[in-house]
């Protein structure tokens, strides 16, 4: 991509400060605010101070974690020092990888690293120009936990390294305490700046502009220095829990604070330090076993870092424009177009109403959560390369979203906005071949609007039918609750609203236990446990654990959430299935190229009186959704589908008005939750709440895709209308169905 950008944050209210940074090759683009989700095929173009011509510049994507602590004069290369860490290599073929290091202005500098040919190797500079180096002789082996303790003396051109594999019953230990070593003497280094030391990569810069290259891929932790040469007897003996050692200047403890991006230093000098591009936290360290089933049973076993070297949480871009939001912009989803040089580039917005108010009798929750957990896909692209320049953009710059591995295999767990997401775009579609492996048909049936470009089906079909809405993102529900969809008649959802956190859980079960009206618009919803990091907000996460479909699974004893501490998975299997809220949960999903959606066929509870409003002007006997579909080619059911279960939580008063049941059958599956009592099916379902308020489930992520067939004149727009209807109707339902 020519022109690429991302804002921040993505979620603004009018008067609030955002930030759009833009990369490209040209020298300028101009930049216009349109909004999305009308029927203007591009967009309406709004006027706005954001609009102008801007000088943009090319931007690096810099990804790969790390620790950073600051410089200090008791961390500074010195006549003598020892370290020792715990280390877990996962990708060593990927070549040298730098464990820890320091470089100070006078050239100085110790680092400890990885070798092409999986070795561990201390080098030591000191300011005179000579250079000691010592390589252990016996390889490391992937996924395997080994102390290293390495240490110099310049006065006396001493140098100690030592490698040892965590002993367990199978393999004993390995001591490797014998490393070829050779000084050389040679010019003094050039002098530069006192920089960071840094864990898991290396420091380069000028001191006032530092970042980090030649990074780890894997677990490190217990990370010490003495002001000593210590010997590996001496290492191996300070290796517990806490450094005891007198000589020790610095402990870092990655147990502590693992919801946030600080490195606690326990040692009295409190060298803090800082992760850098999102590491993986609350990881089990080499203490761990199997006695030990989660992180609350003892939270001092989980005292190591999981690096990576395509580890990306914020892109750091410098602002092309800082952009304060129109007073008197309506709420609404809009998008930032930036065009230069014959390419172009739209970057969603979100634009909530003033702090405080509502503008509009209907709220549309944007699923930000699920659209970060999809953005930048690049398992598509691995599958079946998409020739997009989204699709190349992502391969090439090594994006992750979290249906991704890493590199070294282990799963993505985070997701943040501080990057581009470059399919989270209003016109791209998912490419049907590549998702599923099978053949890619060509447009309109082999490419799937989702996430944003399916959710802005919804919001077209309220500008068309002239209804009046509020637009929100997941996020903002998560951090005000039902104080916010309390300000609302009807709440309706996206297309797709699969991340869920407790806080949005339980603000959609306040809302609905004093009256409110949920439109239910999406299919495989509230399904992740869904955490939000509070150290900086702009990062989710998620472990995918336990008896779910999932792209990828946490290692044993990993399944709790950095972010929040609490157990990763599904919400069914913590108690809390989507059945209780919206009445369907999660029971098939295409597996096939081949594989077409479906109608609805109405059951006999369609025509109980509570629900009459929802039919207005279909026939009996008319199959609800049988049409033209851009999701599976046809059909309101499709894609994914939910279905209801009292034993879940579905309402026993709930009606099931419609149900869809896939006919080709082999191009789809249960989830695998589901899979000994496999019921693919769809159930649109309706129930009231105690306080005169009610539900309408739809229970497929197609449904929104056949509102625009033909104009809208269509028996899914008009159902989906007569709802809507009816719940913008302060008549409460009634709530005898309840006590029957």
């Amino acid at each position: 991509m020519e022109v690429v950008g991302y804002v921040d944050p993505v979620s603004v209210r009018p008067g609030d400060r955002a930030r759009l940074a833009v990369a490209a090759e040209t020298g300028t683009v101009d930049v216009s605010l349109v909004r999305l989700g009308t029927n203007a095929a591009a967009g309406a173009e709004v006027r706005s101070r954001l609009a102008g011509r801007y000088a943009v510049q090319p931007q690096e994507l810099a990804s790969g974690s790390a620790v950073v602590v600051p410089d200090a004069p008791h961390l500074r290369v010195g006549d003598v020092l020892s370290a020792s860490f715990w280390v877990l290599p996962t990708l060593l073929a990927a070549g040298a990888q730098t464990l820890m290091g320091k470089r100070d202005a006078t050239g100085a500098s110790w680092t400890v690293s990885t070798t092409p040919d999986r070795c561990v190797r201390l080098e030591v500079v000191d300011p005179d120009g000579c250079r000691g180096t010592a390589v252990s002789t016996r390889p490391l082996d992937d996924w395997t936990w080994y102390l290293v303790g390495a240490g110099y003396d310049l006065h006396a051109r001493a140098l100690s390294l030592a490698v040892h594999r965590r002993a367990d019953v199978v393999h004993g230990t390995i001591v490797d305490d014998v490393p070829v070593t050779s000084w050389e003497e040679g010019e003094a280094p050039a002098p530069g700046a006192d920089l960071p030391l840094v864990i898991a990569a290396s420091a380069v810069g000028d001191g006032t502009r530092v970042r980090t290259t030649q990074h780890f891929n894997g677990k490190i932790a217990r990370p010490r220095l003495y002001r000593a040469l210590l010997t590996p007897a001496e290492l191996q003996a300070d290796q517990g829990l806490e450094a005891r050692h007198d000589a020790t200047i610095a402990a870092w403890d990655f147990a502590r604070d693992v919801d946030s991006r600080r490195v606690v230093d326990t040692s009295p000098h409190r060298a803090h330090g800082r992760t850098v591009q999102m590491p993986t936290r609350a990881v089990a360290g080499p203490g761990w076993d199997d006695t030990v089933t989660g992180l609350h049973d003892a939270p001092d076993r989980y005292d190591a870092i999981h690096f990576h070297d395509d580890d990306l949480d914020d892109a750091g871009w410098e602002a092309t424009v800082e952009w304060d939001v129109d007073d008197d912009l309506p709420s609404g989803i809009y998008g930032a177009r930036i065009v230069g040089a014959g390419h172009e580039d739209t970057v969603p917005i979100v634009v909530r109403p003033p702090e405080g108010t509502a503008t509009a009798p209907v709220l549309f929750v944007a699923p930000l959560f699920s659209w970060l957990a999809y953005g930048n896909f690049r398992a598509f692209q691995q599958l079946e390369p998409d020739p997009s320049d989204a699709g190349r953009y992502i391969v090439d710059h090594r994006l992750n979203s979290l249906y991704d591995r890493h590199a070294d295999g282990s799963g993505v767990a985070y997701a943040s906005w501080l990057r581009p997401i470059v399919d989270l775009r209003p016109g791209h579609v998912m490419r049907r071949g590549t998702f599923s492996g099978g053949p890619t048909w060509g447009p309109p049936y082999g490419e799937l609007p989702h996430q944003l470009s399916a959710d802005l089906d919804v919001l077209r079909w309220l500008d068309h039918i002239g209804q009046a809405v509020d637009v929100v993102t997941d996020l903002d529900v998560h951090r005000e609750g039902a104080a916010l969809l309390d300000r609302y008649r009807v709440v309706v959802s996206g297309t797709h609203a699969e991340y869920w956190s407790a806080a949005m859980l339980d603000a959609l079960d306040a809302y609905l236990g004093t009256g409110g009206r949920y439109l239910y618009l999406s299919g495989n919803g509230l399904y992740w446990v869904t955490g939000v990091d509070p150290d900086e907000g702009h990062t989710i996460e998620v472990r995918r654990h336990g008896a779910a479909t999932a792209a990828w699974h946490t290692a044993p004893g990993e399944s709790f959430l950095s972010t929040t501490g609490e157990q990763g998975g599904t919400w069914r299997w913590r108690g809390r299935a989507p059945q209780r809220l919206v009445g369907v949960g999660f029971s098939a999903e295409w597996a096939s190229g081949l594989a077409h959606g479906c109608a609805y066929e109405r059951t006999p509870a369609s025509h109980d009186p509570r629900v009459a409003f929802a039919f207005e002007g279909i026939g009996d006997d008319e199959r609800i959704g049988d049409l033209p579909n851009p999701v599976l080619a046809h059909g309101a059911a499709g894609y994914e589908l939910d279905r209801a279960d009292h034993r879940l939580g579905t309402p026993r008063h709930a009606l099931v008005v419609a149900t869809a049941r896939p006919r080709n059958t082999e191009h789809w599956q249960a989830p695998v939750e589901e899979q000994l009592r496999p019921r693919l099916r769809a159930d649109l379902t309706f129930f009231e709440t105690a306080a005169g308020g009610a539900v309408f489930s739809t229970g497929s992520v197609a449904w929104a895709g056949c509102l625009p067939h033909a104009g809208y004149d269509n028996n899914v727009a008009r159902l989906t209308t007569n709802v809507l209807r009816r719940f913008l109707d302060p008549e409460p339902f009634d709530s005898a169905p309840i006590r029957r």
